[in-house]
């Protein structure tokens, strides 16, 4: 099929752009009621708006209140704070209206059609004719890896820009000169590493690496005119390494703070172990081999399947058996390919184990058949040179036709794809976790329309091979029937969801006034290790802002720890490496407290001011967790230290009477990441000068690159804690010690699991931290397998049980001495007294335990605290026994 010139190429291009509008028609935003279900439409959007919120405030965020129990906000990396399309959808008219997920959807959309338009043009300039060239760049933008990624929302950003990426270095090799390959590398290359999904990220650049090292012998073996020797190679390697080593440095206000801020730090996927980066396991050797086969059998995890065509690439080898000379770069692009396919197979091969155990960061990765992200690209070289091959293996003089390669590969396909339908059939090999048939009810006409357009799209195919009269409407019928195939597999490939509107702008303003934490899932996984280390032994802080009266020195962390297991009142603060006589003077000082107060007054993701009143001397604990990252202020006076107290919390001396107290949040990271960043952009803006501008002209556009880039550092700066006030509502009172007390406060909680790690704000410490407000505490439920369990670190006596929370049905509640056997109580309840929010439990004489359990009995039991006390003398005392329910409590 001979290459053929196009009298004007712009009605293509508007096709190819508006193509994604049309393949995937179910999901174009305002006209339809679907989008993609599972994780689409909750953690990247949530995360997104969450950060645009605090800049439309007025304030860049550094910090995000509440995510993860508090943590740096590029921990909410799927925000894409950094990436264009967040700014792009949040100008659009109605986003803050709860259309935010409408005009994300709509961009993607619109990105999908310029990355096939950019590797249309690419192919085209490796001499593909224009039908080729579309269906290649077709078939590597759209297929069931594309729409895995468009499920996690951010990762199609890091899927689109390395395609561009790949297109930019093949450009920059063909044009060495222009300014248009240079540029793309780096944009392209910024693009990839700020999309938000670190994982797809890294597979992005290891891609886009192994393509740069092909890409020179590729491209002299599609361009016979352009031959390349091993030096030419070097010199064009370490220029574009060059610029993608300028494409890191523009994005380095995400990596500094997402390594330092974030990697260095995190425990939950930090330093997993291997059968938790194999991800479940979801990928079968059957399945994997699907993609090329019958692509809707291939788990979602790792599908890259979508036309039929793309089956060619892998039987590359069968040339061989008819003479057909490979070049020595497509053989090393079938290598890459094979060896990813062994690696998407997990435990079942080697390679996935020897790259998590060799290869930097991939232990943090879940989940090998992701890996998948980066065939695509490699596929479309290897037909593309299939393709480009077209000289005829045989001619029938008689009939007038002729036998291309990628027409005998055409021809093995047909007979293959039934061949693996009727292994399938009669085998029911497994298929891997989640494939499109197992998420979708796929109608058996939609299976058999799926699979019959590919039959024809392979028959076309030979035609478009076999006659030169045929091959221009043959090839406009594959195009198409490989359209409707795409179209048709991707509608049931993934999960499918009416689209939800988004929170407003004003009803974000009133969830912050209320309370200023994140209020959705987390992405599981992402606490710091101040967290999961607090909460393995204690509780975190509910209280923003507190007055602590009772100071006590410790030396360490596990100190720290250790004391308080023993015990632990709601006035008591230990706090590291303080001063014994300092403590012991604040102490005795306001050891007769009876008022104190705090107050917020000022409330942004980066800025905390609090209006404190203390009747003496005394120190304010502030609750985010420590990390090393707070400042403080009091009356206007920088601390010199923030201490670290009660293991995880902060805490500053404040003096007797009313005091203002202020927390910042900084980060050397960011701000040396947005240094380098913005220097980047500057010395990339003068580079473009000094290549497209002469005189005045190259002279004004430099002054105009430097105030640019130095204002938007400036304008950066002066934002981080000038923002508009949330006026986020929050008050504290300070009540002195109780005569009684609660000896559950404070102590070690078990039994109660969290279904996931996302859910940590529902922690069974929740239940003593001193929190009784409603909501404040989680729920059990009567399935359960063991309650929330409350170790009490020694024997104690107990008189008197206190739940508070929505109580519907008597909970039911069981004591032990040593954890092993159990002994059941009956709650006595005071005549006529309603337990709805609050159930007190009382016995006769004191019960003597260790642990308590409190179970749901009947029906959801919503706990907001437990609180356990004792007698406060010494008497006569039970032991534990069953209790008949009809009974009241005794010895």
């Amino acid at each position: 099929m001979t290459a053929s010139r196009l009298k004007s190429p712009f009605p293509v291009y508007l096709l190819i752009i508006g193509l994604p509008f049309l393949i995937l028609y179910w999901l174009v935003p305002f006209l339809g009621s679907l989008s993609i279900g599972n994780d689409y439409q909750s953690y990247g959007i949530q995360n997104q708006m969450e950060l645009l919120f605090s800049i439309k405030t007025g304030s860049f965020p550094l910090y995000s209140p509440g995510y993860s129990l508090g943590h740096s906000s590029i921990a909410l990396t799927w925000s894409q704070i950094f990436h264009p399309l967040s700014y792009l959808a949040s100008i659009m008219p109605g986003y803050w209206s709860g259309k935010a997920l409408h005009w994300n959807t709509f961009w993607r959309l619109f990105s999908l059609g310029l990355t096939q338009l950019v590797l249309f043009i690419f192919l085209r300039k490796i001499n593909l004719n224009s039908i080729f060239a579309f269906l290649l760049s077709l078939i590597t933008v759209y297929n069931l890896r594309m729409l895995d990624m468009f499920r996690y929302s951010v990762t199609l950003e890091a899927y689109t820009a390395y395609l561009l990426l790949c297109a930019a270095i093949g450009w920059y090799w063909i044009y060495p000169s222009r300014l248009t390959g240079p540029l793309g590398i780096i944009i392209s290359t910024y693009l990839l590493i700020v999309s938000g999904h670190p994982q797809m990220m890294y597979y992005g650049l290891l891609g886009s690496g192994l393509f740069l090292i092909i890409a020179p012998f590729f491209l002299s073996d599609m361009l016979p005119d352009k031959r390349i020797d091993f030096k030419e190679a070097l010199k064009f390697w370490g220029k574009s390494g060059f610029l993608l080593t300028t494409g890191i440095l523009l994005s380095a206000v995400y990596i500094l703070p997402f390594y330092f801020d974030f990697y260095v730090s995190n425990a939950g996927r930090v330093g997993s172990s291997y059968k938790w980066s194999l991800g479940g396991d979801t990928q079968s050797l059957f399945g994997v081999l699907s993609n090329f086969f019958i692509p809707f059998l291939s788990d979602v995890h790792g599908a890259f399947g979508g036309s039929s065509i793309i089956l060619l690439a892998a039987l590359l080898p069968v040339l061989r058996w008819f003479r057909v000379r490979i070049p020595r770069s497509v053989w090393i692009i079938w290598g890459i390919v094979l060896i990813l396919f062994l690696y998407m197979l997990g435990q079942r091969t080697p390679v996935h184990r020897w790259a998590w155990e060799y290869l930097p960061l991939m232990s943090a990765f879940r989940n090998p058949g992701k890996i998948s992200m980066i065939i695509p690209i490699f596929l479309m070289m290897i037909l593309a040179w299939i393709i480009k091959k077209d000289k005829p293996l045989f001619s029938l003089k008689s009939l007038s036709a002729k036998l291309t390669p990628y027409s005998l590969l055409a021809l093995i396909a047909l007979v293959l794809i039934p061949l693996f339908a009727l292994t399938f059939y009669i085998f029911r090999p497994a298929l891997g976790y989640l494939p499109p048939v197992f998420i979708n009810k796929i109608p058996f006409g939609i299976l058999l329309f799926i699979s019959g357009s590919g039959v024809v799209s392979l028959i076309l195919l030979v035609l478009c091979g076999a006659s030169h009269r045929l091959s221009r409407i043959a090839g406009i019928f594959l195009c198409l029937a490989t359209v409707l195939q795409i179209s048709a597999l991707l509608r049931y490939g993934t999960f499918i969801e009416p689209a939800k509107e988004q929170p407003t702008f004003e009803q974000m303003q009133a969830q912050k006034k209320e309370k200023l934490d994140y209020r959705y899932h987390d992405l599981p996984g992402m606490q710091t290790s101040a967290v999961i280390t607090q909460l393995e032994h204690s509780f975190m802080e509910p209280f923003l802002g507190k007055i602590f009266t009772r100071i006590i020195p410790v030396q360490n962390q596990d100190d720290a720890y250790n004391r308080m297991a023993r015990e632990r009142l709601p006035q008591q603060l230990f706090i590291e490496e303080y001063d014994p006589e300092k403590a012991k003077t604040l102490t005795e000082g306001a050891g007769d407290m009876k008022e104190g107060s705090v107050k917020l007054v000022y409330s942004s993701f980066n800025r905390m001011q609090f209006n404190v009143n203390s009747q003496a001397p005394a120190v304010v604990g502030f609750s985010y967790p420590f990390t090393g990252h707070w400042r403080a202020w009091v009356n206007g006076e920088k601390v010199r230290r923030v201490y670290r107290a009660n293991g995880a919390a902060h805490a500053v001396e404040i003096p007797a009477g009313e005091s203002l107290v202020e927390f910042r949040y900084w980060s050397n990271a960011f701000f040396l990441g947005m240094l380098i960043s913005c220097a980047t952009l500057a010395l990339i803006g003068f580079f473009a000068c000094f290549r497209g501008l002469n005189g005045l002209p190259r002279i004004t556009g430099m002054i105009f690159v430097l105030i640019i880039s130095a204002g938007v550092f400036m304008l950066w700066y002066h934002s981080l804690y000038t923002g508009n006030n949330l006026e986020t509502e929050y008050s504290w009172t300070y009540s002195p010690p109780l005569k009684t007390r609660n000896l559950a406060y404070g102590k070690k909680t078990s039994g109660y699991s969290l279904p996931s790690t996302s859910n940590l704000q529902y922690h069974g410490s929740r239940a003593i931290d001193g929190d009784t407000g409603p909501g404040s505490g989680f729920t059990l439920k009567p399935s359960d397998e063991r309650g929330l369990i409350i170790d009490l670190n020694r024997n104690e006596e107990i008189k008197r049980i206190v739940l508070y929370g929505k109580i519907k049905t008597l909970p039911l509640i069981t004591l032990s001495q040593d954890g092993k056997q159990w002994y059941k109580i009956t709650p006595l309840i005071p005549e006529g007294e309603n337990y709805t929010d609050v159930l007190r439990i009382v016995s006769e004489k004191p019960l003597i335990a260790r642990f308590v359990e409190v179970k749901a009995s009947g029906s959801e039991l919503g706990i907001d605290e437990v609180e356990v006390y004792g007698s406060g003398h010494k008497k006569e005392v039970s032991k534990l026994r069953e209790y008949n329910p009809q009974k009241r409590l005794s010895p």
